[in-house]
């Protein structure tokens, strides 16, 4: 009783898959012909605080004399989460909503087949966005609309929005570039500057924000866009925002800190700084032009009290197997050794950090500057075997990614205390070396603690390090139900310190819009729960951490590894028992009708819906009508006369799902007691599928046991089967534990187990 069924001649899926690609197709659209032409890209950014929503709008054509399959890449900033996809047919706008990953991946693969028009987005797991385009007619286009957002970090006051200029080698840059970058905030921005593009216009609109506008034809962007901006801020800057989505619900609140400057600076306290440099040939040309300049930066800042030691690596790791004083001949032989270093070779991460483990192990201040482009290919890729947390209790970590970054959550999920920062090219990128290098060497919170007070905080997400150096920030997000207050303490320069700030949360929704907090509140969730579960994959608690993130993922609209989007016009529900289902159509309010004809014969006339802004369409398949898979087509009325617009599919499906419930021992239980509940599937399912016959997975909506006037939900253990851990809070005596299990046909049946406790 699969739900794989085809709902649409135009079907936008979008699924993550984690496998690295082969193609490096950024910002381009390739076919196995060639690249198809960019004839428009627009690119609209609105910064809102620290966070940026970014929608990226591109036109493709493919020239050729016969239709295309063709695969979009895009590279992803590595905190970034898409939030939403569009595609055009005809003039119309079909928007995606999120679904299962399996179904959208098999809806793609059969609209495809069929050469019918279909879009199959994927998420190599390379912070790449990537997007097959199927059946692009010959001398047609194609638009989309991907939208995406991400949390900026702050330095100081400073804050940095970089948009990729990485394109393919061998495509051509778009005919026509178009970026608008808009900047607002609760605090007054200045200092606003293009650093890579000195030809960007910027200038204030009529509302007062900034807005940076760079244009392009036939030329795209030869470097990374990148628009740096000033906000007034304090030494130690705590800030916080509510706000309430809708009425009756908790309030979304976001809280950062700043950490911009030493309030009472004093003297330098003595540090262990591991330097390890990747040296392989991934890194060669600029990116180790900047490492280079990052360490020199480093050592010029060290003092004679602070110890270092210098780690390179490519295939093989080279260290001098000790810290040493940062003084004299020892610092000459450093800056010798840095300034000489090749790039050749593939990468060993996981050995280079095993080496920086074994220095920082007994540091009682330790700092590891990482400086790689994430990529391992030899070693342990996954960095599973790598150093562990605990070998970097007491020492920060800072990451300088170059290239996009591609490891950061793998990176990341080994240190307690960490920042990663990306260098962009040009001379962006000459900046950020300088801020890193300031960051490295700077006064540092210890023993950290964040909190939200009061006003029923709860669902608090985001990551809170132990240590904190100047330069860095922190942001946290929470439901919140009324005022609160921000509270943050611990120790600087071996000193307890502690700040608030009172939170006022709104009573109702205003008219501000939730300016995003609830998609970015649900994003930190979903990337809390996936380093949960890349660290702990084989825990207990993976199946609940899995349908936590695939829940978010529907209902913030939010693609995961687990939910993909899905755009179509569809039958709903498309399994059905005989009964009264709905057709759905996402056609223009202007067409004179929309109709559909059914496998019997009847006509529906589909009438139009304000509300959703499609044509809706009801009718009854009839009692008499065998299980199985049925078309309906569906044509509609335009200025060109009755026209086809495609075939949608149902399944009729009368069949309950049964099952078999059992439970672990036998005998009488004790009050109290823990016991597993097992149900297997009864009955097998079959279905035929063209001149075979496959074994089908049982696919249920719901499925229950009711224990004492509870209801407990099972959950997925295996193909067929599903399972429950229940505490008899009975009394003693003879008592049924039923099963209720229903499909998405809405079939029920039910299943009993006779237990006695005592």
């Amino acid at each position: 009783m699969s739900r794989s069924l085809v709902r649409a001649a135009f079907v936008i899926a979008l699924a993550l898959l984690f496998s690295p690609s082969s193609a490096r197709a950024e910002g381009s659209a390739r076919t196995r012909s060639g690249w198809l032409r960019d004839a428009y890209t627009h690119v609209r950014v609105t910064v809102d605080g620290d966070l940026a929503r970014t929608v990226v709008t591109q036109v493709f054509v493919n020239d050729l004399d016969s239709p295309v399959e063709a695969t979009y890449g895009f590279p992803l900033p590595a905190d970034a989460a898409v939030t939403g996809f569009a595609s055009f047919q005809g003039g119309n706008r079909l928007d995606a909503r999120a679904e299962d990953r399996d179904r959208a991946s098999a809806d793609y693969q059969r609209a495809a087949d069929e050469g019918r028009a279909a879009s199959l987005a994927e998420d190599d797991g390379q912070s790449r966005f990537r997007i097959k385009l199927a059946a692009i007619e010959a001398r047609g286009s194609r638009r989309i609309e991907l939208s995406y957002t991400q949390t900026l970090a702050a330095l100081g006051g400073e804050r940095t929005y970089v948009f990729p200029a990485a394109r393919a080698e061998g495509s051509a840059p778009p005919t026509l570039l178009d970026v608008e970058v808009a900047l607002a905030g609760d605090r007054p921005i200045e200092q606003v500057t293009s650093l890579n593009h000195p030809d960007a216009r910027i200038a204030r609109d009529a509302s007062g924000r900034f807005v940076a506008h760079l244009s392009r034809a036939h030329g795209g962007l030869e470097r990374d866009l990148v628009i740096r901006w000033q906000e007034e801020s304090r030494p130690m800057d705590l800030a916080a925002r509510a706000v309430r989505a809708r009425a009756g619900e908790p309030a979304y609140v976001e809280a950062r800190l700043a950490f911009n400057a030493d309030p009472t600076p004093l003297l330098h306290e003595p540090v262990d700084v591991v330097l390890a440099i990747d040296t392989s040939l991934s890194m060669v040309g600029e990116p180790l032009e900047r490492a280079r300049a990052l360490a020199q930066g480093i050592l010029d800042g060290l003092t004679s009290a602070d110890r270092v030691e210098l780690i390179t690596f490519s295939g093989s790791v080279d260290s001098d197997g000790a810290l040493e004083a940062a003084e004299g001949a020892t610092l000459e032989a450093l800056r010798a050794r840095v300034a000489g270093l090749r790039a050749g070779g593939r990468t060993n991460l996981a050995a280079a950090l095993d080496e920086a483990a074994d220095r920082l192990r007994g540091s009682q201040n330790g700092l590891l500057v990482l400086m790689t482009d994430g990529q391992p290919t030899i070693g342990d890729e996954d960095l599973s075997g790598a150093a562990r947390r605990a070998d970097f209790q007491k020492s920060r970590v800072v990451i300088a990614h170059f290239n996009y970054p591609s490891r950061k959550r793998a990176l990341e999920a080994l240190f307690p205390s960490v920042t990663t920062r990306y260098l962009p090219d040009g001379p962006a990128g000459a900046q950020a070396v300088s801020e890193l290098t300031r960051l490295a060497i700077a006064p540092t919170i210890e023993d950290l603690r964040f909190q939200l007070v009061g006003g029923g905080a709860s669902h608090l997400v985001g990551a809170i390090p132990t240590h904190l150096a100047v330069g860095e920030s922190l942001r946290v997000m929470a439901r919140a139900d009324g005022n609160l207050t921000v509270r943050l303490s611990g120790r600087l320069h071996d000193r307890p310190f502690t700040v608030e700030e009172p939170l006022t949360v709104p009573a109702s929704p205003d008219g501000r819009g939730d300016r995003g907090l609830p998609v970015e509140w649900a994003r930190m969730r979903i990337g809390d729960l996936e380093t949960k579960l890349d660290g702990a994959p084989d825990s207990s608690q993976a199946s609940e951490w899995q349908s936590e993130i695939r829940a978010l993922g529907k209902s913030y609209g939010l693609m995961t590894r687990f939910t993909s989007f899905v755009v179509a016009d569809s039958l709903s529900p498309d399994r059905i028992k005989p009964g009264d289902p709905e057709l759905r159509v996402h056609a223009p309010r202007t067409l004179a009708g929309v109709r559909a004809l059914l496998p019997w014969g009847e006509t529906v006339e589909c009438v139009w819906q304000p509300d959703e802004e499609l044509w809706l369409g009801r009718f009854l398949v009839p009692r008499g009508v065998p299980d199985g898979l049925y078309r309906v087509r569906v044509f509609v009325d335009g200025q060109a006369g009755t026209q086809f617009r495609e075939t949608l599919f149902f399944r009729v499906d009368s069949k309950p799902p049964t099952f078999l419930l059992t439970r672990d021992g036998s005998g009488p239980l004790a009050r109290g007691a823990k016991v597993r509940l097992t149900a297997r599937v009864k009955d097998d399912v079959f279905d035929v599928d063209h001149d075979g016959i496959r074994r089908d997975l049982v696919d249920l909506k719901r499925i229950v046991v009711e224990v004492g006037g509870r209801e407990i939900a099972l959950e997925r253990a295996g193909d067929e089967v599903w399972q429950a851990e229940v505490v008899l809070e009975l009394p003693p005596g003879e008592h049924v534990i039923k099963l209720v299990a229903t499909d998405f046909a809405a079939n029920s049946s039910e299943a009993s187990l006779p237990i006695e406790v005592r």
